[in-house]
C-alpha cells in the first residue's frame, strides 16, 4: 500500500528534523568540550599558523569553485539564486583570503599583518555570507533570464569593486571601523556584537530555508540548512576564543571547513548533478517515447499490411465462401489460354433447389451449404484448380491441363463427397465445357457450359453432362 503524499511529506519533514538534531549535538559537544569541560590550549605559530593557512586556502578555493559552477550553470538554469550566491560566495572567499593573510604572524602582503586585521576581514565576511544566505531564502526557484552576458560581467565587476573596498579600507583606513581585537585584551565588545548579530541572521535564515524545504521538500535545501547550522556554531566559537591561536578559534575554522564542504555538495547537487539527472531522465523518457513510437509504426504498419492483405483478398475473392470472384477467374482463364497447346476444362454448376433450402431452413443455413460446398470442392480437386463464384450458388470450376474425361471425373469426386458432408443434404448439377474444342474466347467456352448445365438440370438434376 502506497503512502500519502502528506504522509511522505511529515516522514521528510521527520527526517531533517533528526538531522538538525544529529548536527546540532555533534557541534554543541565539540563546542561545550573546548570551551566548558577546559579541552582548550593555545597552540604556538608554527604549529596554528599551517593548519590556519590549509583551512583559509581550503575554503577561499571552494568560495572560487562554487562561484564559477554558478558562472557558468546560469547560462542554461537562469536561476539567479544560485548566480546570487555563487558572486557572494565569490567575494566572501577573496575576503577570507585577505583574512588569513592578515593572520598574526604572516607576512605583510596586503598590509600589516595583526589580529585587529585579520579579524576585521573576518568579521566583514562573515557578516556577507549571512546576509547572502538571508537575501537568497527570497530568491530561491527565481529564474531571470534578462542577465546577458555583458551584464553579468557587470555584476561580476561590481562585486570585485566591493572586495577592493573592503581591502583598501580595512588594509589603509581600519580606523574607520571598531576594534574588532586587542592584544593582551582579546575580542571587543563589537566583535562579540558583530558575532551576535551573525549567529542572528544564520538563525533567520536557518528558519527561512526551513519553511522552503516544508513547501518544496528539496534534499538541496537540507545540505544548505545543515551549513547554516554549523556555521552558526562556528560563529559561537569566534566568540568563545581568547587567543587568536588558541582551541577555540581552531575548533571554528574547522566548523567553516565543514560548513564550506557542504555549500559546495549543495551547489554541485543543485546546479550539475540535479540537471544532469534530469537530463538523463528526459533523455530515457524520448528514448522510451521513440521505442513506443516505433513499436506503434510497426503495429500500425502489421495492420495496415494486414488490411491491404484484406482488400487485395476482397478484391479477387467471394466473401462469404472464400472462393474466387468471377475477375479473377477472368484473369485466371485468359492466363490459361495464352499457352495454346494446352487443353483445359471448365465446369459450370449451380445447387439443385437451392430456393427451397433458404425458404425451409433460413438463408443462414443457405450460406453454410454455400461454404459447405466450396470446402468439399477444394478438398477434392488440385492445388492448380481454383473455384469461381459467379454469384447465387452459381459456380466455376477452372482445371487447367485437363480434358472433359479429366473434368468429369473431378466432378463425380465432388458429387460423392458432398453426399457424405453435407448437411442438410443437397445436390448439385454439373457442365463441362473443354478448351479449346467448346471455345477459345471466354464468352463462348462459359456460355457452352451453362448449355451442359442445362442439359443436367433437364435430365433430372444431380448429374454431370
Amino acid at each position: 500500500m502506497s503512502l500519502s503524499n502528506h504522509t511522505l511529506d511529515n516522514l521528510r519533514m521527520a527526517n531533517l528534523k533528526l538531522k538538525i538534531i544529529l548536527i546540532a549535538l555533534v557541534c554543541f559537544s565539540l563546542y561545550f568540550c573546548v570551551t566548558v569541560l577546559g579541552f582548550n590550549q593555545i597552540y604556538t605559530s608554527q604549529v596554528f599558523l599551517p593548519l590556519h593557512t590549509n583551512i583559509e586556502f581550503f575554503c577561499v578555493f571552494v568560495a572560487l569553485c562554487t562561484f564559477t559552477v554558478t558562472w557558468y550553470s546560469y547560462l542554461n538554469n537562469c536561476s539567479i539564486y544560485s548566480y546570487f550566491i555563487g558572486l557572494g560566495l565569490l567575494a566572501v572567499g577573496l575576503i577570507d583570503l585577505f583574512h588569513f593573510y592578515s593572520y598574526e604572524g604572516m607576512p605583510h602582503i596586503f598590509a600589516e599583518a595583526c589580529a585587529n586585521h585579520a579579524t576585521l576581514y573576518h568579521v566583514i565576511g562573515r557578516l556577507l555570507m549571512s546576509i547572502i544566505f538571508l537575501v537568497s531564502v527570497f530568491l530561491y526557484r527565481k529564474e531571470f533570464c534578462f542577465i546577458k552576458t555583458r551584464c553579468r560581467f557587470y555584476f561580476l565587476a561590481i562585486t570585485l569593486a566591493l572586495v577592493f573596498l573592503v581591502l583598501i579600507t580595512v588594509s589603509m583606513n581600519s580606523p574607520i571601523y571598531p576594534v574588532m581585537y586587542e592584544p593582551g585584551i582579546g575580542l571587543t565588545q563589537a566583535k562579540i556584537f558583530c558575532e551576535y548579530l551573525i549567529i542572528t541572521i544564520f538563525a533567520a535564515s536557518i528558519i527561512g530555508y526551513s519553511f522552503l524545504y516544508r513547501k518544496h521538500m528539496d534534499v538541496y535545501l537540507q545540505l544548505i540548512i545543515s551549513t547554516l547550522i554549523i556555521s552558526l556554531f562556528s560563529e559561537l566559537c569566534f566568540i568563545s576564543y581568547e587567543n587568536v591561536y588558541d582551541t577555540s578559534n581552531l575548533l571554528g575554522h574547522i566548523f567553516r571547513f565543514a560548513s564550506y564542504v557542504l555549500i559546495y555538495v549543495a551547489i554541485f547537487l543543485n546546479n550539475v548533478k540535479k540537471p544532469y539527472i534530469q537530463l538523463e531522465a528526459a533523455r530515457a523518457a524520448l528514448e522510451n517515447a521513440n521505442n513506443s513510437l516505433e513499436e506503434n509504426v510497426q503495429e500500425r504498419t502489421r495492420d495496415l499490411q494486414a488490411a491491404n492483405e484484406r482488400l487485395a483478398r476482397a478484391a479477387t475473392h467471394d466473401y462469404l465462401t472464400g472462393a474466387i470472384n468471377r475477375m479473377e477467374f477472368a484473369n485466371l482463364f485468359n492466363q490459361l489460354t495464352k499457352d495454346e497447346g494446352s487443353i483445359h476444362s471448365v465446369i459450370a454448376l449451380d445447387f439443385d433447389s437451392f430456393k427451397k433450402i433458404n425458404d425451409t431452413y433460413g438463408h443462414a443455413i443457405g450460406d453454410k451449404c454455400l461454404k459447405t460446398f466450396v470446402q468439399a470442392a477444394k478438398s477434392v480437386i488440385r492445388p492448380t484448380d481454383t473455384v469461381a463464384r459467379f454469384g447465387g450458388d452459381e459456380f466455376m470450376l477452372l482445371l487447367p491441363h485437363t480434358p472433359r474425361e479429366g473434368a468429369k471425373v473431378v466432378g463425380e469426386k465432388i458429387r460423392a463427397h458432398l453426399s457424405k458432408v453435407a448437411d442438410p443434404p443437397f445436390t448439385i448439377s454439373m457442365g463441362i465445357a473443354e478448351w479449346p474444342k467448346d471455345g477459345r474466347k471466354e464468352k463462348d467456352l462459359l456460355t457452352y457450359a451453362d448449355e451442359s448445365l442445362y442439359t443436367a438440370k433437364e435430365k433430372g438434376k444431380n448429374q454431370i453432362v
